[in-house]
């Protein structure tokens, strides 16, 4: 019975949840974050060349961050953390990605 009810209130708490259907999405780091954060290491009252170098530090470590850092919603997270099976499947899904055009039914599931 507590399966039921777990499942259900994930259910219920996806459908409320304001990254409805959009469970992950690349992290994204505007002009804004970067100048709340030369504003905090200015505190430290750097030479300007270090200064520099931090701003070009600051800046590459967004550009990346962007690329390989994703954002989740709760009950995804919640989910993958909860069901290893999941987990391995989104795995191989997306070493497959693009090889057949097709992709194979979720593991324990009849096509």
């Amino acid at each position: 019975m507590g399966d039921i009810l777990d499942e259900v209130t994930a259910f219920v708490r996806c459908r409320d949840c304001p990254w409805y259907k959009n469970c992950l999405t690349p992290v994204v780091i505007g002009n804004e974050d970067i100048r709340q954060f030369r504003i905090v290491m200015q505190g430290g009252d750097l030479p300007e060349q270090a200064t520099n170098e931090l701003d070009r530090l600051t800046e590459s470590m967004a550009s990346l961050s962007q690329e390989m850092i994703l954002q989740s919603c709760p009950v995804f997270t919640q989910r993958l953390k909860g069901d290893a099976r999941l987990a391995g499947w989104i795995k191989e899904l997306m070493k497959s990605w693009g090889d057949s055009g097709e992709y194979n039914e979720r593991p324990g599931q009849e096509p």
